[in-house]
C-alpha cells in the first residue's frame, strides 16, 4: 500500500472518530470548542473558526470564542460582520469551499480578528455549514503568515468535516430549542404557582370612592399604553390587584403575568430569578434556566417592592428597560426580551433617590407612569362592599353559610383604623367567619377586641398584660400577644377548646399546650 492510501486512510479513520465526537455533543456550548480544537489538530492549522449565520440580520458572528486575553475575547465575542462581505461572506454567497494562499494580502479578508490578536493570517481554507434549511455558518483553519499552504487534501478534509459539523449543529440547535422551550414553560409554571399561592382571594377591584374612581381612570390610560407603570402605596392598599388589572386591559392580556416579590429574594439568588442562568454558572446550577423576564415574554413582569432591589442589581436591571435585553448568569451574550414592565413600592422613592439608595436613573425609568393608591382611611365608604366581598368569600372557603352582618358589627369595620389598609380588613373578616357557625348573622361576639374595644378582661391575667409599649423583647412580646389571642378566641367561642382550635388553626392538643403554658385554664 502506497504512502498517499495510508495517509488517507488515517485521515478516515481520524474524521471516522472526529465525528463520532461531534455527535456525542446536545449543547452548541460544548460542540463549538470542541470543533474549534479538533479542526486545529486535524489540519495542524494555528487557529479555526465557527462562524454562524444570524439570517435575521443576514450577519456572520461567533458563537465561540477562546482566547488567553479576556479582553480579546471580549472583543471577539461581539464581532459581527455582514453575510454579504469578507471571505466568509463569499463562502456563504457560493455555497463553496474556498482555499487562498496568503488572506491578509486578499482584498475580502476581514482582519477583524488578526487585529484583536495580534495574529498575521497566511493560508487560509475555508468550507460552508449546510444544514436542510440551507447555509448555516463557515467553519475554516488558518496558519500564520509565511507557513505553508494549505493542500487539496486539506480543504477535502475540512469539507468532509463541515458537513459532519453541519449535522450536529442543527439537532444541537433543535435539542436547545426543546429545551428552552421546556425551561420556559418549567418557569411560567412555577411562576404562576407562586402567584396563585400568594393572591389576596379576590379578583376584582372593590372600590367607588372618588379616590378610586381617578385609579381606575389612570389604569384605563396605562393599559393602552406600553409605558413603565410604578403603583405606590401603602401595604396592603392592592398594589399587585391594580397591576392585574391593568396586564389584563392590555394588549398584552393573553401573555403572561408574573409577579415577583425583590424583598422576598436574598440578593445572591434574584439576579438568577429575575434573568435566569447559564450551567456551570455557580454551585448548584446543573443546567441552564430561564429567568422570570424570559418566562413572562410577551406578557408583563410585576416587580413587587422595587424599593427594595440591592444598588448591585438596579443597573442590571436599568438595561432591561434600555435595550430590552437579559444577559443570564454566566453568559456573556444578551438575549432580547419583549416583556413589559410594571413595579410597586410602598417607599418613597424620590427620598430613596435622595439618600443614594436607589439610582436615579432607574427611578425616572420606572416611574414613567405614577398610580397613587389610596389607604383605606381615604375610602371609607368603600369598607361596607369590603366587608360583604369578603364575607362570601370567606364563608364560601370554609364551607358555611353566612347571613350576612349585623349594622352595629358593619359600623365597627367602619370606623376601625386599618393601618394595614384592605389587607387587615380581609384578615378580620376571615377570622369573624372561622368564629361563626353555620347560619350565624355576624356580630360583635364574632368581632376581635381590637374592634369591639371589650379588653378589660384579658388585662386581669398576669399572663396577658397588655404588649405595647417598651420593656419587652421580641420573643416575650410576641409571647404576650399570643396569649391575649388566643384568650380572645376562647372567650368568643365560650370556652369551646375544639372550636377554638379550628379557628386558630391549631390542633387541640397544641392548643391546651399553649394554654397551659400562658395560663388560660
Amino acid at each position: 500500500m502506497s504512502r498517499q492510501s495510508l495517509e488517507n486512510d488515517g485521515r478516515l479513520a481520524l474524521l471516522y472518530e472526529v465525528s463520532l465526537a461531534f455527535a456525542a455533543r446536545t449543547e452548541l456550548a460544548e460542540l463549538i470548542p470542541l470543533v474549534i480544537t479538533k479542526s486545529r489538530e486535524v489540519l495542524d492549522a494555528a487557529g479555526s473558526s465557527v462562524m454562524l449565520l444570524d439570517e435575521n440580520r443576514n450577519e456572520l458572528y461567533f458563537p465561540f470564542v477562546a482566547d488567553s486575553d479576556p479582553e480579546t475575547a471580549s472583543r471577539l465575542s461581539g464581532h459581527r460582520m455582514p453575510a454579504s462581505q469578507g471571505l466568509g461572506g463569499d463562502v456563504i454567497r457560493t455555497g463553496e469551499p474556498l482555499r487562498v494562499s496568503d488572506a491578509s494580502s486578499d482584498p475580502r479578508f476581514d482582519d477583524a480578528a488578526d487585529r484583536a490578536t495580534g495574529f498575521k493570517t497566511g493560508p487560509m481554507i475555508l468550507a460552508p455549514l449546510r444544514s436542510r434549511q440551507g447555509i448555516a455558518g463557515v467553519l475554516s483553519a488558518v496558519r500564520a503568515m509565511g507557513a505553508p499552504d494549505f493542500s487539496d487534501d486539506d480543504l477535502k478534509m475540512l469539507v468532509a468535516m463541515a458537513s459532519g459539523v453541519s449535522v450536529t449543529i442543527e439537532n444541537a440547535r433543535l435539542y436547545e430549542a426543546l429545551r428552552d422551550r421546556e425551561e420556559g414553560l418549567r418557569a411560567e409554571v412555577g411562576a404562576l404557582r407562586r402567584d396563585a399561592a400568594r393572591r389576596d382571594g379576590f379578583d376584582e377591584i372593590v372600590g367607588s370612592a372618588p379616590a378610586m374612581r381617578e385609579v381606575f381612570s389612570l389604569m384605563e390610560s396605562a393599559a393602552g399604553s406600553p409605558i413603565a407603570v410604578l403603583v405606590e402605596g401603602e401595604t396592603g392598599t392592592g398594589k399587585e390587584l391594580v397591576a392585574r388589572g391593568i396586564h389584563k386591559a392590555s394588549a398584552r392580556a393573553s401573555g403572561a403575568f408574573v409577579a415577583v416579590n425583590c424583598a422576598a429574594l436574598p440578593e445572591s439568588l434574584l439576579e438568577s430569578e429575575l434573568f435566569g442562568h447559564r450551567k456551570g454558572a455557580f454551585t448548584g446550577a446543573t443546567q441552564d434556566r430561564k429567568g422570570l423576564f424570559e418566562a413572562a415574554a410577551g406578557g408583563t413582569i410585576f416587580l413587587d417592592e422595587i424599593g427594595e432591589m440591592p444598588l448591585s442589581m438596579q443597573p442590571k436591571l436599568l438595561r432591561v428597560l434600555q435595550e430590552n435585553e437579559i444577559v443570564p448568569v454566566g453568559d456573556t451574550r444578551p438575549r432580547p426580551v419583549d416583556v413589559r414592565v410594571i413595579s410597586a413600592t410602598n417607599r418613597d422613592l424620590e427620598a430613596e433617590v435622595e439618600s443614594d439608595r436607589m439610582r436615579a436613573d432607574l427611578y425616572y425609568r420606572l416611574a414613567g407612569f405614577p398610580i397613587q393608591l389610596p389607604n383605606l382611611e381615604e375610602r371609607r365608604e368603600d369598607i361596607p362592599h369590603f366587608v360583604a366581598h369578603f364575607l362570601d368569600s370567606a364563608a364560601a372557603g370554609h364551607g358555611r353559610r353566612i347571613d350576612g352582618i349585623e349594622a352595629e358589627a358593619l359600623q365597627l369595620f367602619v370606623d376601625a383604623q386599618w393601618p394595614g389598609n384592605v389587607r387587615q380588613l380581609q384578615n378580620e373578616v376571615e377570622r369573624s367567619v372561622a368564629l361563626a357557625r353555620e347560619g350565624d348573622v355576624i356580630g360583635l361576639r364574632h368581632l376581635s377586641r381590637r374592634l369591639t374595644g371589650a379588653g378589660a378582661g384579658a388585662e386581669s391575667s398576669p399572663s396577658v398584660r397588655a404588649t405595647d409599649g417598651p420593656g419587652h423583647d421580641l420573643r416575650e412580646a410576641r409571647a404576650l400577644f399570643e396569649a391575649r389571642h388566643i384568650r380572645s378566641v376562647l372567650d368568643a367561642l365560650g370556652g369551646n377548646v375544639s372550636r377554638a382550635a379550628e379557628a386558630l388553626g391549631l390542633s387541640r392538643s397544641m392548643l391546651q399546650k399553649k394554654m397551659k403554658e400562658y395560663s388560660l385554664r
